[in-house]
This record gives C-alpha cells, sequence and structure tokens, in this order.
C-alpha cells in the first residue's frame, strides 16, 4: 500500500497533463557502496513509482522499491545488507519529489533538478536530484538520475571489513522509463479505491 502522503502527492486535483508509471521490467535502480579494499554494487528491477506532469510544469513524483529486491551478486551479503537495514522494520526505500520541469504546456523534458526527500531505515533526508528525461520512439520517457545518499544521515550502522567501515557514502543511479497511462485511468483516479 502506498502511504497517505505518497497518495495525496500523486492524486490530488490538480489539472494533470500526463500521468506517467514506471515499467519494471525495462527500469533499473543501482547501487554503490565503497571501502577501501573493494566496491559492492546492486541493483533492483522492483519498482514502484508514478510521476505526474501538471500543465504549470511541475512534475511530482514517487518511486519506491523493497529493499528485499536489491541484488548485489552475494546472498551472504545481500541477507547482511538487509539485517543492518532492518529490512523487517523498514522493507522500503522511497524517494518523493518535486520539480520545475518544462514550461507551462510542454512535454517533461531534462535535464532539471528534482527537490524531494529519500526515505530509508525509517529516516528522511532532504535531496536535490539532477534528472535527464529523453522521449523515446515507442512514445516513453526514459528518466536517469544520479545521487549520493548519506548512510550515517539514516542512521544506518555501516559495516566494517577488517575494522574498516565501508564510506558513508551510497551512489544510487537510476534508470526508469515511464509510461503514460491511459486517458480512461487518469479520469478513474484512485483515492476512492484505495483502502487505507
Amino acid at each position: 500500500m502506498l502511504p497517505m502522503l505518497a497518495l495525496l502527492l500523486l492524486f490530488v486535483p490538480l489539472p494533470a497533463r500526463t500521468k506517467l508509471a514506471v515499467d519494471p521490467k525495462a527500469s533499473s535502480i543501482r547501487f554503490r557502496v565503497d571501502h577501501a579494499l573493494h566496491k559492492v554494487e546492486g541493483e533492483s528491477k522492483e519498482i514502484d513509482g508514478k510521476a505526474m506532469a501538471r500543465d504549470d510544469g511541475k512534475v511530482v513524483a514517487l518511486i519506491r522499491a523493497p529493499l528485499v529486491s536489491f541484488r548485489s551478486g552475494d546472498g551472504n551479503r545481500d541477507a547482511h545488507m538487509l539485517e543492518v537495514l532492518e529490512a523487517e522494520r523498514f522493507p522500503l526505500v522511497v524517494f518523493r519529489g518535486v520539480a520545475i520541469a518544462g514550461a507551462e504546456g510542454a512535454e517533461p523534458s531534462g535535464p532539471f533538478e528534482m527537490s524531494g526527500e529519500i526515505e530509508l531505515h525509517g529516516q528522511k533526508s532532504a535531496v536535490k536530484v539532477p534528472v535527464k528525461v529523453e522521449p523515446q520512439p515507442d512514445g516513453t520517457l526514459r528518466a536517469r538520475a544520479g545521487f549520493d545518499v548519506s548512510l550515517d544521515a539514516h542512521q544506518v550502522e555501516r559495516p566494517s571489513l577488517l575494522f574498516v567501515r565501508i564510506a558513508d557514502t551510497c551512489r544510487i543511479e537510476v534508470d526508469l522509463v515511464l509510461r503514460r497511462e491511459p486517458a480512461q485511468e487518469r479520469t478513474q483516479g484512485s483515492v476512492g479505491g484505495s483502502s487505507q
């Protein structure tokens, strides 16, 4: 279930030009953390998200992924990551953001900066995310972004290897394919049909 704030962000009755949904089969979120001896990279392809481009040029977005969906290629390391992040208590990483992405009446296009917050390990932190949006030949939009997240800011106890902790900075790379929702789905909305 989406949290109530997310529902308000996505379905407030504002003049919407375009509603977009993440295509999880064509999208990914990658992370990288560094240690003095090696780098750890992982990826999730289980992404849920929506964005709404409004007539005033603003884009409101919510993207989320379950922590259990991130894979680094090492099952033991992934299990330890879920322990450290307390995934049973805090199962999702969530981004909420808003940006002015284009002139009034124009398709969203990039690059632009999205201001928002990351919620991880039950903690929220403000982020500014540079986003590049490119229209694709099949009518979808491809949104790419890269930014850093502080593990300390989210009260994540950084693991150690040979008595040396991993770096505080976790690099996030997002590559999303966004599909326009059909007009019929847009008009049916959904706050009334959701149970909270």
